[in-house]
């Protein structure tokens, strides 16, 4: 699940590149030259339909995918050591925090695209609007795609052996902390 949600947000950003350099040459008037480009912008739209619900459907399901996780492993450390259960639970946190944030930006950024570009193509608001708007949601979905890429990573070790992975070092590289010698920017994860 967690490969097939990364391949869509990848694909997301894939779809939004190529709207935009579509809808670049819309604007840029490079179109005229060629009946090639011309097609291709003729599709932009075409395009752009499945780019954003690519984008909605994955990041949504990042969200809705960790809250799930996060309760099939709840369930599992119920009997665990109160040290432990709270390592695991503190991960949990973690991990739904590294990603909510760019997944709910992402879909904000999908929309604004969306809706700006139909602003653009009523000539409501100037083509430069929704070009910009979308290098920005590809830069937020390659947050996203970053922030989810190691999450999902870090949240697979810890589904394949919960107790292994609270009894683990404290730093493994990915950014687990140990509660015991957790700092002072991880005092909200308790």
């Amino acid at each position: 699940m967690a490969l097939a949600l990364l391949l869509t947000t990848a694909l997301a950003i894939a779809g939004f590149l190529a709207t935009s350099i579509q809808g670049f040459l819309l604007a840029a008037r490079l179109t005229e030259a060629s009946p090639v480009a011309r097609g291709l912008v003729g599709q932009h739209v075409l395009w752009a339909i499945p780019a954003v619900l690519l984008s909605l459907f994955s990041q949504s399901m990042v969200i809705f995918y960790f809250i799930g996780t996060g309760r099939l492993v709840k369930d599992e450390i119920a009997g665990f050591p109160e040290p432990e259960k709270k390592s695991v639970l503190a991960a949990l946190r973690r991990f739904k925090r590294q990603t909510s944030p760019p997944a709910t930006f992402s879909l904000l950024s999908a929309v604004g695209v969306f809706v700006l570009g139909g602003a653009v193509h009523t000539r409501a608001l100037p083509s430069w609007t929704h070009l910009a708007a979308s290098v920005a949601a590809v830069l937020v979905h390659a947050w996203a795609f970053g922030a989810e890429w190691k999450a999902f990573a870090e949240n697979n070790r810890l589904m394949d052996d919960p107790l292994r992975y609270a009894r683990s070092p404290a730093d493994d590289g990915v950014g687990r902390s140990n509660p015991q010698t957790r700092g002072v920017g991880d005092a909200g994860t308790r």
